[in-house]
């Protein structure tokens, strides 16, 4: 047994001391710091990976497009008024394994065979990066329309060429390949590295312009609704401006049925090669219109 001298020689036990309030407050300080530098970044992998699963969305329509051009020995039309009317996007649904809607592609779109088929959110047409996941168009009463946020283009409207001082196209409209009558490759004298067929017009029925949900409607969002297509138009800058048609700016101005998208600093654009790229919304108009149309004469560069 340990002397009493001995016991008295071992250390005292410590008492374990708690954080003081400074302590405390110092490492609440820089917890918040390093989530506040964490957040943006985490942010931006969100968005980057939300920016490539629109790019996959995109090249999926992009092979619909080329097995029907396989199939037929021509591209769809990109919308039809005249009866069976509709939209590419329907013509395409067998071509992106989506047989189990039943749409009827030899009845018009609103037909009631197909209003089951056309109030169906399609999730390869919805951006993920778009605030909305669940949008529809309920300007039809009794009959809601999923909205879509990849649209068929038609090429440039022969009033922006107008509006712009330019000469007009041959055709002056129509003058895309996604056309109500739809073409050959071998009338994409651009090249079809060089000429678009889908874009991005996100958000729709929402109005949205310069980055921001304001008051309106953006129209026919519907992906049957033989509206849905978009064309070169234009727009202003301005929040509350007369928007569509009424200025130089070709992206990410409004989504007015113009090129818009929710991706920081420009938009994706489905190529008739099969290629999804990245364009930045600073594109100029005349760059922009190049793409669009098929036999301009106005190749772009792309390894600028």
């Amino acid at each position: 047994m340990a002397t009493l001298a001995q016991r008295r020689r071992r250390p005292a036990k410590r008492v374990p001391r708690g954080f003081t309030v400074v302590e405390l407050l110092v490492a609440i300080f820089i917890i918040g710091v390093l989530i506040a530098l964490l957040l943006p970044a985490i942010q931006m992998a969100r968005e980057a990976a939300r920016r490539v699963q629109c790019q996959n969305d995109l090249r999926q329509w992009g092979l619909a497009l080329d097995e029907h051009v396989l199939a037929r020995s021509k591209y769809p039309p990109g919308y039809r008024i005249t009866s069976p009317t509709g939209t590419c996007i329907a013509v395409l649904l067998p071509f992106v394994e989506q047989e189990p809607l039943n749409y009827d592609a030899s009845a018009d779109w609103d037909d009631a065979r197909n209003r089951t088929a056309v109030a169906t959110r399609l999730a390869l047409l919805v951006c993920p990066s778009a605030p909305s996941q669940n949008r529809s168009d309920l300007s039809r009463p009794g009959m809601p329309l999923a909205a879509g946020d990849y649209a068929p283009t038609h090429g440039v409207n022969s009033g922006y060429c107008q509006r712009a001082g330019w000469p007009l196209y041959s055709p002056p409209d129509e003058n895309g390949i996604l056309t109500y009558l739809g073409c050959r490759p071998a009338d994409v004298t651009d090249g079809l590295s060089q000429t678009i067929t889908l874009v991005e017009d996100a958000g729709r029925p929402e109005l949205w312009r310069m980055g921001r949900h304001i008051a309106g409607l953006a129209g026919n969002p519907g992906w049957a609704d033989p509206m849905y297509e978009i064309a070169l138009d234009g727009s202003d800058t301005l929040i509350t401006g007369a928007g569509q048609g009424f200025g130089p700016c070709v992206m990410n101005c409004t989504n007015d049925n113009e090129a818009y998208s929710f991706h920081p600093r420009g938009a994706n654009l489905l190529f008739a090669d099969g290629a999804v790229r990245f364009i930045s919304e600073h594109i100029s108009n005349r760059t922009f219109a190049a793409f669009s149309t098929r036999a301009g004469g106005d190749a772009v560069d792309l390894g600028n």
